[in-house]
């Protein structure tokens, strides 16, 4: 059950709050983070830009419709063989107010249609392929960058910011894994070390008007702001700015094999997940930085989310995000509902003009639907050689997950096969890089350009390798039998990391 205050708080200030149980949210203090499935008084909030499916296409898609290579927000083309280029520029996204965001790519083989977490794969290489990389999907992605010189099929173009994402319909060299698409998610949240915008608390004004219900629908500024005044990231929502729908998150286990957890709501066609497969408590995010192939599947069916573990007994912690995909509905109903659902009181806020049986496309907020706050953000320098950075947070009564992107400056990468060849600052998604030799046996070490973070319920701690090697391989038989070995360094290493300790109600 759930408890549901629309109004004054304790503190006397405006807001909606929806707690845990037989809470009451008008007394709850705010500090009691694991007490609240949602606060519209959290200053620093979670919200998704865009999911941006990227699927096959025939031939070069421009977006919009009749747009070119000087003028497109999204452009799509085939890159033999290896499959499908798309690049895309920060204005197919108008709400994004930051130069570089945090994001993220999901990839889902192309054999089964299922998303991967907390891979490893193994890609052979060098002479005889005595070399190999043991890393996580996402290291051919380039990230988000600026200043972007990319290669065309036919011609360079230029990116003043944005981003380049590759889908593998072929195998390409060297990989023992098989193909992949890629869906691209895009949060409301810096990925550099911007500060969030309107995201420190602010002491409430007195006379502002903090709610307003009326046939526009239902707003709610943030402490500190008028919502007849304030702008897309000084409001806690309204109603064409949601939440951030999450459908369904858990702590569960995860036998060997294949098993699955049922969140009783029926799982969009477009939903994207954050899934951490993990062992001892301990979660490592992006994967489990060893030498082997580890990590699982995951895919959805009806309300039904499956699990495939392929390496031995663990647990898997999620949150699966959606938007709606079944379009708004029409009708007559207020803007503000509550029923029972027959096993609980529900309270909803929809888009004015919604249904009696709204979309999941119409709902703002529903008191079953719990939304993510962040626990603890910020940015870490990073220097060279091998690193630990500690993070302390406060996350009593959540199950944490953490999310960062690493930061990079200017770098260059020559040949035309690299798609984006020059640029003047990116962020990335974290991924694990091993690098091995083999004579006489392997030998590893750790990749410059591979980050994890260790993370447990009070703790996380990021590891960084910056200035080693990306890649060592043997060029020939004679390297080989002289043990003479060539290395690969980041053409952009990283200088810091910007981070988010999410807390999900337990």
């Amino acid at each position: 059950m759930t408890q549901t205050l629309f109004g004054l708080d304790y503190a006397g200030v405006p807001a909606i709050k929806i707690t845990k149980g037989s809470l009451n949210p008008a007394l709850e203090p705010d500090e009691n983070v694991g007490s609240f499935l949602y606060n519209s008084k959290w200053a620093a909030d979670y919200k998704i830009t865009s999911i941006e499916l990227i699927p096959a296409v025939g031939g070069n898609t421009f977006v919009p419709a009749g747009s070119g290579l000087s003028n497109y927000t999204m452009y799509r083309e085939m890159t033999y063989p290896v499959g499908q280029a798309a690049y895309i520029r920060k204005a197919h996204f108008p709400s994004l107010p930051y130069n570089y965001p945090l994001c993220d790519v999901k990839a889902r083989r192309i054999s089964n249609g299922r998303f991967i977490g907390s891979l490893v794969m193994e890609a052979l290489s060098g002479y005889d392929q005595r070399a190999g990389n043991w890393r996580t999907p996402g290291r051919e992605w380039f990230g988000w960058g600026s200043d972007m010189t990319v290669y065309y099929n036919a011609t360079t173009g230029y990116i003043d910011y944005g981003t380049h994402v590759l889908n593998y319909f072929s195998q390409p060299g060297g990989l023992t894994t098989e193909a992949f698409y890629s869906n691209l998610v895009v949060w409301r949240l810096p990925g550099d070390e911007a500060d969030i915008i309107d995201g420190a608390p602010q002491a409430p004004v007195d006379g502002a008007h903090a709610i307003e219900i009326d046939s526009a629908g239902v707003r709610i500024a943030k402490p500190g702001f008028d919502v007849r005044t304030a702008t897309p990231t000084q409001m806690a929502f309204d109603t064409a700015n949601h939440p951030t729908k999450v459908i369904g998150a858990a702590d569960v286990s995860c036998p060997l094999g294949v098993s699955s957890h049922d969140i009783g709501i029926t799982i969009p066609g477009n939903a994207v997940a954050d899934v951490h497969f993990y062992e001892n408590g301990i979660i490592i995010y992006p994967a489990n930085p060893i030498a082997s192939p580890y990590g699982g599947e995951y895919w959805f069916d009806g309300s039904t989310i499956y699990f495939n573990n392929q390496f031995g007994e663990c647990r898997v912690r999620f949150i699966i995000y959606a938007l709606g995909t079944d379009g708004p509905t029409s009708g007559n109903n207020d803007v503000i509902r509550q029923f029972n659902d027959g096993s609980q009181d529900v309270f909803q806020i929809l888009r004015p003009g919604a249904s009696a049986n709204p979309s999941l496309d119409d709902i703002v907020i529903d008191s079953r639907l719990p939304c993510i706050q962040i626990l603890k953000e910020g940015y870490i320098p990073v220097g060279g050689g091998t690193q630990t950075h500690a993070i302390d947070f406060d996350g009593a009564g959540c199950f944490p997950m953490v999310k960062y992107m690493t930061c990079h400056g200017a770098g260059s990468r020559s040949g035309s096969s690299t798609l984006v060849e020059n640029w003047s600052k990116r962020v990335r998604m974290p991924f694990v890089n091993v690098c091995g030799t083999f004579k006489n046996g392997w030998s590893y070490n750790m990749g410059g350009d591979s980050t994890y973070c260790t993370l447990t319920n009070t703790q996380a701690v990021f590891h960084t390798f910056r200035d080693a090697p990306i890649r060592r391989y043997y060029a020939t038989s004679q390297d080989w039998s002289q043990n003479r070995i060539s290395y690969e360094y980041d053409p952009s290493p990283i200088y810091g990391i910007r981070y988010y300790i999410l807390g999900i109600p337990a």
